[in-house]
């Protein structure tokens, strides 16, 4: 039995997951010179639906950028920077770099390297440590990373109960939650949790076993939206499920649809709004930006990047989310800020 969570009026954490394929090495190249696994080049935005929100989302693309160009990463904020972790870059490549983005200063610069070169994890900010749950290079990982911005090293610091990579990450109180991904062979539905993010234990299953979901906490409940059901990344079967996981229960029901199939998506929370940012429709990447009303498990469009933007990460700072790096006609370096403003009457 499927359990409705009582809604709350404020939101409490917004992670993202930047997703990635896991199926083997990065560094093959298509004849057309885009890295293997690519989205479709042409460019569309996702279908509109009426939109009743009284705020739009404001996208700019910044003058500076990222080091290189760099997609399937994964991101997180602590003490007031943004870092932006692995990933797979031109080349498509798995790589294992670490950066540093400092809005105040504009500036993005190298902070370290992880212990093993990843994409496709998930980052999440526990304990003063940015720690990167899975992922995947030639193949699919088990490890957890942890790297500290302090000293700028990373180190093995703890293991999953089994690989898991294209995994969205939340955190809700002090728990750490894994939900869904890629274990080697196919989609998972289950659910992990962990007091310290280190040790993990199973605490539920998703409606859905999907891939590259975007993810968003609000109220105490885990939003999943969209994802891959199965087949190859940019080209497989994508839904329009919106799923909610009720930690205190262990259990998860479709409670909407995006208009239209998605995955590779980012959301964020910002100004008390969840933003549902990009992504790939079945036929390119997207430019849209939603926003989702858990009250009503309503969904609109808010606004629209410069350009379509797949497989980036979405993080906010103060009164802006940034939207790091990605893949829309090839690899992106871009750093794209995102405000809210009531809508004009």
């Amino acid at each position: 039995m499927h359990v409705r969570t009582r809604r709350s009026a404020r939101i409490c954490v917004l992670l993202m997951v930047a997703a990635a394929g896991c199926g083997g090495s990065g560094g093959e190249r298509s004849s057309a010179g885009q890295p293997k696994g690519s989205p479709p080049t042409s460019t569309t935005a996702a279908t509109a639906t009426t939109n009743s929100a009284s705020l739009v989302a404001q996208s700019t693309l910044l003058p500076w950028q990222l080091p290189a160009p760099v997609y399937r990463t994964m991101g997180s904020v602590l003490d007031g920077k943004l870092y932006v972790l692995g990933g797979l870059d031109a080349a498509g490549t798995t790589v294992a770099q670490v950066d540093m983005v400092d809005p105040a200063a504009e500036t993005a610069t190298g902070a370290g390297v992880l212990s093993q070169p990843t994409h496709g994890a998930t980052a999440l900010a526990v304990g003063g440590h940015i720690l990167v749950f899975g992922g995947a290079a030639t193949s699919v990982y088990s490890q957890v990373q942890g790297f500290d911005p302090a000293t700028d090293t990373t180190q093995i610091v703890g293991q999953l109960p089994g690989p898991r990579a294209d995994v969205a990450g939340a955190i809700v109180g002090n728990d750490v939650f894994l939900l869904g991904g890629f274990d080697g062979s196919g989609p998972l539905q289950s659910v992990l949790a962990s007091p310290n993010g280190i040790s993990f234990h199973p605490a539920g299953q998703l409606a859905l076993a999907v891939r590259y979901p975007a993810v968003a906490v609000y109220g105490g409940a885990i939003y999943l939206f969209g994802g891959l059901l199965s087949g190859a990344e940019y080209t497989g079967s994508f839904t329009t499920a919106i799923q909610r996981f009720d930690p205190a229960s262990g259990t998860s029901e479709i409670v909407a649809n995006l208009p239209a199939p998605l995955a590779h998506a980012m959301a964020t929370e910002l100004d008390g709004q969840i933003l549902i940012i990009g992504g790939s429709t079945s036929s390119a990447p997207s430019a849209a930006i939603y926003r989702f009303d858990p009250a009503t498990d309503a969904l609109s469009v808010v606004g629209s990047l410069p350009e379509p933007v797949t497989d980036g990460v979405a993080v906010t700072l103060g009164q802006s989310a940034y939207v790091l790096g990605g893949i829309s006609s090839g690899p992106l370096a871009s750093v794209i800020a995102v405000t809210l403003a009531p809508r004009s009457r």
